[in-house]
Parts: structure tokens; sequence; C-alpha cells
């Protein structure tokens, strides 16, 4: 298994040699393969739906009703994003009721720029927020996701919807039309400690011999919790590393969904990488706050762990500044909150620009990451992320769940994004 350099100095080195593959955006409406066949924009909906006879919970997803036969469908959808959507879903109308498919212009961006057309989406490399044109770099948020940002989670939604529905009206998965030729991703898995190392210890083990090699763990303590916090963090490290040996590549994640927010800061942050470099973390994931970017930049000159950083970032303008002032070695934006797969192709494209930087898109969902990362070169993107709890959890309403085996995924055959919605055991609730 590579370490971390090598594995950098590898696909440094590979990428000259990469096959490129179709550029997507070389003109408005090209697709790889047969042309889809065509429809127009009926409605668009946010429905909630549960398990017929109302057994368990009740999940929201964005639906694009159109005049075929066929739709296309994106989430679940995630925090507050369905309340944002139905706010929206007027002027949405107005935007793409009519509009015919597939028409690649019709991304985020696009329809950003319908709803919001004297605020600029540059302003993010700017260092203002495009809405309330506020300063962001240097401030921490108070919560997960900015109000800006919830409203780009609500545009990726539509965007992923119609990728999906152009997906479906071609008859292939949307990375068949991007022109990928994978059928099958590396994957790392995503583990929660429990803090009691000796079960943290059986569970890495257990899923190292199951052919899981790439492991990513969570800390989930911070400065809040004082030294035996810091102590775990550093427990859950050794442990996993003391038992695997130097075959696993393990990478370690600050758990922001604990606290809904960031709150390290940078003593904490270089102590703590200073504690765990001997056990040569492959990366150490979003320390800090999205905003607080000079502390990317005193952590990157204090440690030799590589950093990772963008699941909280939206578009390419906000993920940009970390690449120019070359603070990380991974870009880890989320299809589901950066502007959907339309602009997650765009941040490829930026990111291949950039020597030495990996795209690894945050794994909320699997299929709308695994499109992208299978439409890209395994130099740019060599794997995806697999949350053993809350992927499998996420495609819960889905005809199948896709897991992965021996470290790797299987891409969906589908068309369009991949399993449909089971009906045959969901009823809508609204």
């Amino acid at each position: 298994m590579l370490y971390r350099r090598d594995f950098l100095r590898s696909a440094a080195s590979a990428a000259t040699a990469a096959i490129v593959l179709p550029n997507p955006w070389e003109t408005k409406n090209s697709f790889a393969g047969e042309r889809p066949r065509q429809a127009k924009i009926a409605d668009l909906a946010v429905i909630r739906v549960r398990e017929k006879g109302g057994k368990g919970p009740t999940r929201a997803f964005l639906e694009i009703t159109t005049n075929s036969d066929l739709n296309g469908v994106s989430g679940e959808l995630f925090l507050d994003t369905p309340q944002q959507l139905a706010k929206m879903l007027p002027r949405l109308r107005e935007l793409l009721v009519g509009r015919d498919l597939p028409d690649r212009e019709s991304s985020a961006v696009w329809l950003w720029k319908g709803l919001y057309p004297n605020h600029r989406l540059e302003s993010f490399a700017e260092g203002r927020d495009p809405l309330t044109d506020a300063a962001i770099w240097g401030t921490r948020r108070p919560r997960r996701h900015t109000d800006t940002g919830t409203v780009i989670m609500g545009l990726s939604a539509v965007d992923n919807a119609l990728w999906d529905l152009r997906g479906k009206l071609a008859g292939q998965p949307v990375y068949r039309l991007l022109g990928g030729t994978r059928d099958s991703l590396p994957n790392y898995l995503s583990l929660t400690p429990t803090n009691n190392p000796q079960e943290d210890r059986q569970t890495a083990r257990a899923w190292f011999d199951k052919g899981f090699h790439a492991q990513k763990w969570f800390l989930r303590h911070g400065p809040p919790d004082g030294e035996d916090g810091f102590r775990k963090n550093v427990a859950v490290v050794e442990c996993v590393r003391t038992e695997l040996g130097s075959e696993a590549r393990l990478m370690f994640d600050f758990a922001v969904a604990g606290r809904n927010r960031c709150d390290w800061d940078v003593p904490y942050a270089v102590r703590l990488a200073k504690a765990i470099t001997p056990f040569k973390p492959f990366w150490l994931e979003e320390p800090f706050s999205p905003e607080e970017i000079d502390s990317y930049a005193r952590l990157r000159d204090t440690t030799e762990i590589p950093l990772a950083t963008g699941e909280h970032t939206y578009t390419r303008w906000n993920v940009r500044p970390f690449l120019d002032r070359k603070l990380v070695h991974f870009i880890q934006s989320d299809p589901e909150w950066c502007g959907g797969i339309s602009e997650l192709l765009q941040i490829a494209d930026l990111v291949r620009q950039y020597d030495g930087v990996r795209l690894v898109p945050h794994g909320h969902h699997i299929l709308a990451a695994a499109q992208v990362v299978a439409s890209q070169p395994e130099t740019l993107c060599p794997m995806v992320e697999y949350g053993v709890l809350f992927t499998r959890d996420r495609q819960a309403f889905q005809t199948r769940i896709l897991m992965p085996e021996h470290g790797r995924v299987a891409l969906p055959t589908e068309p369009g994004l991949g399993p449909r919605m089971d009906w045959d055991r969901l009823e809508r609730v609204g």
C-alpha cells in the first residue's frame, strides 16, 4: 500500500500518460455516445415519501417531471435543503419549465444567475459572500452551513436531478454520458470511533481483513473537551495504526457534524498534528471552518501531513483560493453541496491545473459523486468515500443499495444516477 508521498509522486508522474477523457463542456449540448431523446421540463417539486403503511421516517427528494414518461430525482435532501427549495420553487419553475432536455446550459450556476442576477458567485474567490457581500475570510461559521450555502445546496439538488433525467433520456449512466469507462472505483471507508480503543482496533481489523485497506476515522473532540478529549483523539490514531500496520492508508477527519460547526483553532491543530505525525496519516481533513484560510496556511507551514478540505465549500470560486495558496493536497467538494454534478466537473477541471492536488469528493451520497469520479482519470480522482453508516442510509429508498466489496464500489448500470426510487414499497406523503 502506498503512503501519501509515494501516492502523490506516482499519481503526478502518471498524469502525463493518463487518457484524456472528452471534455463535456466543449459545446453546450455535447454528449458522449448516441444522441439522447428529447423532452421538455413540466414541473419541479419537493416530494416527501415513506414506506407504505407509514413505517419508518419520512424523507424528502427533488423530482423533475417532463412531458415524457421519465422524471429526474435527487436526494435524499439534507438539512434545510427541502425548506430552501420550497422557497425557490416558484422562480425555478419560471426558469426551467418548458426548457428542452438534454440542455447543458441548465446548471446550478446558470440557475443562480437567474435567481440572483445582481449577485456574483465569483465573489467567493474575492473573499465575500455572494448574497450578503460580507467578508468571509478569517471568519468562523456558527453552524455547519451558511445561508448562502443552503441556497447552493438547493440548486445542487436541481442540477443533480437534471443529470439523472439526462441519463434516463439517453438510456445510460451519467458517467457514460461524460465519456467515463471505469466500471468500479476504489473506495475508502469512513468510520466513527467509540473511544474504546479495543473496540476501535477490532472494527479497524475487521474491515481491513475484508479488503478495506483505506480507512478514515473521525476525531470527535476539540478544544472544549480539554486534555481528555485531546488524548482520545490521539488514541484513535495510535490504536488503528498500531493494529493495521504500514499497509493501511489512514485518514483522519474532525467530526464537524457532531457539533454542527468547526471549533479547532491553530494551536490545537498544530499540537494534534505533531502528536499524530509519527503514525503517518495520509491526510488530516478540514481542521478549521472553511473560511479560516489563514489557519490552513499556518498549519501547512508546521506539519508534513497533507491537508484536505472542500466538503463545506461552495462552487469552484470558493475552492480556488486554497489551490492558489497551495494549502491542500486534496479537494473534497461534494456534488450534493457545491453546485451539483455540473459544478463538480468544473472543479475537476480546475484541480487538474494544480500539480500534486487530487479531487476526492466528500461522500454525503454515493450516486452523484461516483458518476463524476468515474468520468475522470484515476490520477485526478483516485477514490470515493463510503460512510459505513450514512452512505448506506442515504440509499434506503432505492431499489438496491450500492455497497463496496474488497475496497471497491461497482458503478451503477442503471440509466441516470443509479438505482431508482423503489415505488413498490414507497408512498408519497406530500
